[in-house]
């Protein structure tokens, strides 16, 4: 089933402060892709960020993130072959990649390869690794690429001393592929050969057997078969069978699931594998699998020593020096954080203090997440004892404008070399305290000098985020609309950052375009809802008459204020804006041409009033706000199915509360009448439109287009925002469709008229 998507305009967030919203996104429904303008928990590029191109990093930045930028704050950072595995780590961690999937499937292939060698007329076997847990209903990868390859490395092995037509060869390869058919589900096992054949295949024999219980998750056969060859010094798969043995204990664990009742047992488990893998480790003959064992220690540890664990992860991330398993380590150290902080079981009550105490990066991670006034004077008393960079950015960070040694945290911003991976992040929240203290000439000098600076390296996000800051420190007009641009990152379905979607990518021939009209703004400029909250809740409409016609404005951009400052005016009885912004919005939108010519036309006073309904009645896409992102994607006459039609209405009093920060051109007179203006629009457009077609029908009785009028007023009132007033205006008008124009073609296609399910109406 494919996925249905577009842009839904999300200024409800924008404009729900002043009593008007446009329709509000179903709790269900179809996922949208939407732009993200600054990434909030992901790195933008994980190979910059990497490579200590880390932007502006902030507290929701997911702790793998974070562990990077603390290390490159502080002057670490990390060798090529790292940068790698922090990759493949965001990777897996962000986009739910099987890092391991190319390379398993590589061996799958090379595996059906090999076996060729010796069967050739044969068909291929089909090979599935994964398989359903029972206990759980949920599947893991059961056959890894790893056995794949051991079992190539073994057949090419006995190939250099036995014919690949020999029977005892035909024989072993029978054995492995039974081996492998039970990798998803169980299937036949291997035979034990014949007393006669070969030491080398009596070996592989065992060896298969026991790997076959094991894949089909007959444990207990599989601890007997690997423990006796454990036990034989003479077998070729001694060393492999003693970490196996381990692994088999561990699988055991992790089929049971983690309730309180099954709780001893499941620890039982993961001590017995403990127990293996140290004698595995302390036995020098078994050198070959230590570095495996050892890895699978770790997981062990995280069960049963988490504080173990920690403090070994935590110091060699820490460290400078290269670390060949960083790739695990990562892994294994954010998900211990999780365990702490995320997910903690009543064992693992107060591990996070415990982490802090025990190692700096930790401590530094959890504080930068940390909210609250603790926070800040944490990190300030660790900036002040050591004067490590990492801790002044997350003092910086945790500072608001009451906050203790404001001054000298913003002067030592100051000192970090615009080089430094550090530097944005810094200045970024520097000049966030300087606005907050209303020192803005200072930080208006710092954002200037740094978005005029192209030898500062900075990414997509970090510019939008100073863009932003720039624009509530914007000086005039002109700097408001130079500043309100912003170009998208990327999108993502719902603007979630772990489902980016690439709109670039042209569809395969015959394929549907799905992603054609988000890819015309992938190179556009567009409002960010800091832009548009301020020009729907903070500007009268005498502003956004100038902004509709700005020269520093793209048409595309100019369209939606022009339709938005036409709409306010009808709506606030304001005919000489009205017409003044009829020619500019014909030009801009050239569906609506033949219809504001009919409105220009029209005499003055309620006529010209009754065209603007007609107008709106028959463009779903007006509102008197100015929409964020991608906008509306419907096109400009036709319903949206999914209610962005129109505009709402939202009249909680939090709702009506205008807290929205202004740069400081605005006036306060020009922001009181903004309010004032804002009161006057309290109205959702279904609500509107239907009450004034029904006024309509008073002022002109005989006016051809009524019907249709009604009609489309009724339907307003289904696929726009409702309310509870919105069923007593919706029956109005549909009465008067039905009583007047009874045998109209409009009233046949109206049957019904419209509620709010959750309002009673008399």
């Amino acid at each position: 089933m494919k996925k249905i998507y577009r842009a839904l305009s999300v200024s409800a967030l924008t404009c729900a402060l002043f009593a008007l919203s446009p329709p509000p996104a179903l709790a269900c429904g179809p996922s949208f892709v939407l732009p993200i303008f600054s990434m909030d928990v992901r790195p933008e590029q994980f190979a910059d960020f990497a490579n200590g191109k880390v932007g502006i990093i902030h507290p929701t930045f997911n702790r793998s993130a974070l562990l990077v930028a603390y290390r490159e704050f502080n002057n670490l950072p990390f060798s090529e072959s790292e940068q790698h595995d922090l990759i493949k780590n965001w990777q897996a961690e962000y986009e739910n990649t099987d890092t391991n999937e190319a390379t398993k499937d590589t061996a799958i292939n090379n595996w059906i390869a090999a076996r060729k060698k010796i069967v050739t007329g044969d068909a291929e076997p089909k090979i599935y690794t994964d398989r359903t847990n029972p206990e759980s209903y949920s599947s893991f990868a059961n056959c890894t690429a790893g056995a794949f390859d051991n079992a190539t490395k073994t057949l090419d092995a006995r190939l250099e001393k036995t014919k690949a037509d020999d029977a005892n060869m035909k024989d072993w390869l029978r054995g492995q592929d039974q081996v492998f058919a039970n990798c998803s589900d169980v299937k036949e096992m291997p035979s034990p050969v014949a007393n006669d054949a070969p030491d080398w295949l009596k070996a592989d024999r065992e060896y298969q057997i026991a790997a076959a219980h094991f894949y089909a998750t007959q444990y207990d056969e599989a601890k007997t078969g690997f423990a006796q060859i454990a036990k034989n010094t003479a077998s070729p798969w001694r060393d492999l069978s003693a970490y196996l043995l381990a692994r088999v204990f561990i699988r055991q664990a992790s089929a049971i699931s983690e309730d309180e009742a099954q709780h001893d047992k499941l620890l039982t488990y993961y001590q017995q594998a403990e127990n293996q893998l140290n004698s595995v480790l302390a036995d020098k003959s078994l050198a070959s699998v230590h570095s495996a064992a050892q890895q699978l220690l770790n997981l062990i540890n995280f069960r049963l020593h988490p504080e173990t664990l920690h403090t070994e992860l935590a110091k060699k991330l820490a460290d400078k020096t290269e670390n060949a398993t960083l790739f695990q380590n990562v892994t294994d150290y954010r998900r211990l954080l999780d365990k702490a902080i995320e997910y903690p079981s009543d064992a693992d009550k107060g591990l996070d203090a415990k982490f802090r105490q025990a190692n700096e990066l930790t401590d530094w991670i959890f504080t930068v997440q940390a909210e609250g006034k603790d926070a800040f004077t944490h990190a300030l008393e660790k900036w002040q004892a050591n004067k490590k960079t990492a801790w002044l950015v997350v003092s910086l960070m945790k500072a608001s404008a009451d906050s203790p040694d404001i001054a000298k945290l913003i002067e030592a911003s100051k000192s970090i070399d615009k080089s430094s991976p550090a530097f944005l992040t810094a200045n970024y929240h520097a000049v966030r305290l300087q606005t907050a203290l209303g020192q803005t000439e200072e930080a208006r000098k710092t954002l200037d000098a740094i978005l005029g600076d192209s030898s500062v390296a900075m990414n997509i996000s970090a510019h939008n985020q100073l863009l932003s800051e720039r624009l509530l420190l914007a000086q005039d007009l002109a700097e408001f609309v130079k500043f309100s641009q912003r170009h998208a990152v990327t999108f993502a379905y719902d603007q979630m950052e772990t489902q980016l979607v690439d709109v670039n990518v042209m569809p395969k021939a015959g394929e549907e375009d799905y992603n054609k009209n988000e890819r015309v703004w992938a190179k556009r400029t567009m409002f960010d809802d800091d832009a548009t909250r301020i020009m729907n809740t903070s500007m009268p409409l005498s502003l956004l008459k100038q902004i509709a016609v700005h020269p520093d404005l793209p048409d595309y951009l100019r369209s939606r204020v022009a339709l938005s400052a036409w709409v306010r005016a009808v709506l606030l009885d304001d005919e000489v804006s009205a017409r003044e912004l009829a020619p500019e919005l014909a030009k801009l939108i050239p569906e609506l041409k033949s219809l504001i010519a009919s409105y220009s036309k029209a005499k003055d006073g309620k006529a010209k009033t009754y065209e603007a309904v007609w107008l709106m009645l028959k463009n779903p896409a007006t509102r008197p706000l100015v929409d964020q992102g991608l906008g509306r994607i419907s096109a400009f006459n036709e319903i949206d199915n999914y209610r962005d039609n129109w505009w709402c209405l939202n009249t909680s009093e939090e709702a009506t509360k205008n807290t929205t920060p202004t740069p400081p051109f605005l006036s306060k007179e020009q922001i009181a009448q903004a309010n004032t203006e804002n009161a006057k629009l309290a109205i959702s457009g279904s609500n509107f439109l239907a009450s004034k077609a029904s006024e309509w029908s008073t002022f002109a009785p005989k006016e051809k287009r009524l019907p249709e009028a009604l009609a489309l007023a009724v339907k307003s009132t289904r696929y726009g925002c409702q309310n509870c007033d919105t069923g007593k205006v919706s029956k109005a008008a549909f009465d008067i469709l039905k009583d007047r124009f009874g045998t109209s073609e409009w009233k046949k296609k109206t049957p019904y008229w419209f509620k709010d399910e959750g309002c009673e109406t008399k």
